[in-house]
């Protein structure tokens, strides 16, 4: 196992196990992607690595990420539990400006849940706590785009294409009851809330783009 699967596998065990609030534990796993991300080209990593080598590397490195988590803390947003790279990054389009869509074709993707954590500057979605196995609904109707099982980042996740340019992504679902290319409305069940990839607990992750570019999920579905 290379070195930067063994400080994933550590760090998520690790972090997972602190008695830490959600937001603090996020920001911690921010600090080891970025560490793990940099390449043996990188200037970085050549700093990194004396660190990760030497018998007390592991505390040195904790001891970083607390003191990053603190100032972060302080400082700004906690970024999303999602992964970072690919497609559902920014821009975002800024409030006021996002095209209508008419309450009678906009539903709630799950039924029982509460918002864990609200769409912001770098939590690109909103995260709903629900109990695992709860269904998880389009929240428009549309057409599935594409269907993803990936052990990192959003887990198991389905991204549905609606008219107007807009696209859904549901990540960390425990199970995906659909296929690319399948339609579907809002009465359809596209999986199960679930905690796979990058989670510490179930709910379902939330997305919502407008031509390519995030929008606040609260404004598209009609959310306080």
């Amino acid at each position: 196992m290379k070195w930067n699967d063994r400080l994933i596998a550590w760090a998520q065990k690790t972090i997972n196990q602190l008695g830490s609030p959600l937001l603090l534990k996020e920001l911690a796993w921010r600090g080891v992607v970025f560490v793990v991300k940099c390449g043996r080209s990188n200037p970085i990593s050549f700093a990194i690595r004396p660190v990760l080598s030497h018998p007390k590397g592991k505390t040195i490195l904790g001891m970083a990420i607390a003191m990053m988590v603190l100032a972060t803390s302080i400082w700004g947003p906690i970024p999303t539990a999602a992964d970072a790279g690919g497609r559902w990054e920014l821009p975002v389009i800024p409030e006021g400006k996002i095209s209508p869509v008419t309450v009678e074709s906009v539903v709630l993707p799950v039924e029982n849940f509460r918002i864990s954590q609200g769409y912001g500057w770098l939590h690109s979605g909103v995260d709903m706590a629900a109990k695992k196995g709860e269904a998880v609904k389009s929240v428009m109707a549309g057409q599935i785009i594409a269907v993803k099982r990936e052990r990192w980042g959003y887990g198991q996740h389905v991204i549905v294409g609606h008219k107007n340019g807009y696209e859904s992504l549901y990540a960390h679902l425990s199970k995906i009851s659909v296929a690319e290319g399948d339609r579907v409305t809002t009465d359809s069940v596209l999986g199960e809330v679930g905690s796979t990839g990058r989670s510490t607990g179930p709910h379902l992750h939330l997305e919502i783009r407008q031509e390519g570019k995030l929008v606040n999920p609260k404004t598209v579905l009609g959310m306080k």
